[in-house]
């Protein structure tokens, strides 16, 4: 469905409802100056109290350009230029790029005698800024925005490749002394929330000193797309001292939390304060890092890294971190690192799931930092929700409502929105986050509609708990299919607003207990059709064959 709605769609709209709230809400078309605001600030890093109104030239005679921002530094200028579409209908368009492609033709093309003719003054006041400061364009950027998006056609793709062959050229010869460069962006909700991930990692633009204990300073792999690695032994003390300083922001990018004192950690405890320490490099996988920018010092001994990220052997640095405080590590171990550069975020997940392997790692872990989770985490903290996406994750001190699971909503989506409540009870994790099996149809909704589903299953799960009928194990072993009853008996009702039946539920205002008692004489009737036929030994066992899906479905 093109205009189907994930999680990533949800949480900006989310944000965009906030800045209509906060700037715009006396305005006319507020959704399309938020989404302005929006684009400019996350895709240019600007607080929205500093963006320049002069900025969004959006209105008569634009061209089908909507923004133009200017961000200069050090005698440098980025320039930003923007075509944005907040329609919940719209998708990436030739005619949207055509009309791009004429403001484009104003702004680097067109007569200064053309562009005057123009009826919007910012507009032509930006045209002049640009040309005026040409010398200074290092960089000039094309963000084409759609808040829908979906998949791109071979006649949209070609009309890009139309722009960038043109202005390109343009760019390159008439900027920066020849040497300008021109990038064309296709951008939606995806993407605005991996750069807006990007712009708030704690540790973005810092550069941390590492001293090496070896002189091997040579790129091991480096690829024609700029992806380079380097191995690297590095003393431990160094590594507990970054964790000190820096602590939890080390580890963002980990597909997993600290597990504190298992077994495990214990062990490698154990192994960086005993006798045995020498042996440690040898014992240990070791760390893996990656970062945005690496500066190999040689001559000093030193790595000079730019944000830094442990995505793997978070374990092993906190332990020896352990060892420091108790003034327990001992001063000769060695630790094998692996250090990656690369800013592209779905190489550095590859990476994180690649290479976690050390500890017992489920498919849950690997799967949480994938954008589904990260926006289902943001919509289920707006709505004062805890969202664990990962075992280990540090949880905020405010107070929430209730506690979910990753683990227990994939179990609640594929039982109820994906009716399959009997395969949801087997409770396997595979099926659960294997992008190859129900990870997709599990988790690609509006979080609001997952959160609904499970207020419901809560509901029917308290009423197993609290099962005052000796021997109905119908209430227990079928908590998941009376949910998915109660779920499909009042979709309609559900999907309308899913805001207002979050509120109505949490009020009590939904008769739950009435749809509750439906579902039970509709189950139980199934159940007992289904007695007819063969012999049940055991409900549990019954309720988790497959082909009572396909039977509930069909009644």
């Amino acid at each position: 469905m093109k205009n189907k709605i994930t999680p990533e769609k949800t949480v900006v709209n989310l944000e965009i409802e906030s800045i209509e709230k906060k700037y715009f809400s006396k305005e006319k078309n507020k959704r399309g100056k938020a989404f302005h605001f929006l684009c400019l600030s996350i895709l240019n890093n600007v607080a929205y109290r500093e963006i320049n109104n002069e900025d969004i030239v959006d209105g008569n005679d634009e061209e089908g350009i909507d923004i133009v921002h200017l961000d200069e530094s050090e005698n440098k200028i980025i320039l930003s230029i923007f075509n944005c579409k907040s329609s919940l209908s719209d998708n990436f368009s030739a005619n949207d790029l055509t009309k791009l492609q004429a403001g484009l033709s104003y702004i680097f093309e067109k007569t200064i005698s053309d562009i005057q003719k123009l009826d919007n003054s910012k507009f032509v006041d930006k045209i002049i800024t640009i040309r005026d400061n040409k010398d200074k364009i290092i960089e000039v950027n094309v963000y084409y925005c759609v808040y829908n998006g979906g998949s791109i056609s071979n006649n949209v793709k070609r009309k890009r490749e139309e722009i960038e062959n043109t202005y390109s050229k343009i760019v390159k010869s008439y900027f920066n002394h020849g040497n300008g460069c021109f990038n064309f962006h296709f951008i939606d909700c995806k993407k605005l929330i991996e750069q807006k991930r990007k712009n708030e990692e704690p540790l973005k633009g810092v550069k941390i000193i590492i001293p090496s204990f070896d002189k091997n300073f040579n790129p091991i792999i480096e690829t024609k797309d700029g992806f380079r690695g380097y191995v690297a032994s590095i003393k431990a003390d160094n590594i507990a001292s970054l964790v000190k300083k820096y602590q939890d922001s080390l580890f963002e990018k980990n597909v997993r939390g600290w597990l504190k004192y298992n077994k495990k950690n214990t062990d490698i405890y154990t192994s960086a304060t005993s006798d045995e320490s020498e042996l440690f490099w040898f014992m240990n996988n070791g760390i893996t890092i990656i970062a945005d920018k690496i500066y190999p010092d040689p001559f000093n001994l030193k790595w000079e890294i730019e944000n830094l990220q442990i995505i793997n052997g978070q374990q092993t640095a906190r332990m020896l971190y352990e060892a420091l405080k108790n003034k327990k590590l001992k001063k000769n171990i060695i630790i094998l690192c692996r250090i990656y550069e690369t800013k592209d975020p779905n190489l550095i997940n590859k990476i994180a799931k690649a290479t976690n392997s050390q500890s017992s790692i489920g498919s849950r872990d690997l799967m949480s930092n994938e954008l589904e989770q990260i926006a289902i985490e943001k919509v289920f903290n707006k709505l004062n929700y805890y969202y664990e996406r990962q075992k280990g994750q540090i949880k905020p001190s405010k107070k929430f409502k209730k506690e979910i699971n990753s683990k227990k909503l994939a179990q609640i989506s594929l039982a109820m929105i994906c009716n399959k409540p009997s395969l949801a009870r087997k409770n396997i994790e595979d099926n659960f986050f294997n992008k190859d099996k129900y990870y997709k149809e599990i988790f690609e909704h509006d979080p609001k509609k997952l959160l609904l589903a499970y207020l419901v299953f809560d509901y029917c799960n308290e009423q197993s708990r609290d099962n005052k009928i000796k021997g109905d194990n119908l209430k227990y072993f079928g908590t998941l299919h009376l949910a998915n009853i109660i779920w499909n008996n009042n979709i309609n009702n559900f999907s309308k607003n899913f805001n207002i039946q979050i509120k109505n539920f949490e009020k009590g205002k939904i008769d739950i207990t009435k749809e509750y008692l439906k579902a039970y004489k509709k189950l139980n009737k199934i159940i007992n059709d289904a007695k007819q036929q063969e012999e049940i030994l055991s409900l549990g066992h019954y309720l988790s064959r497959l082909e009572v899906d396909s039977l509930l479905l069909k009644k």
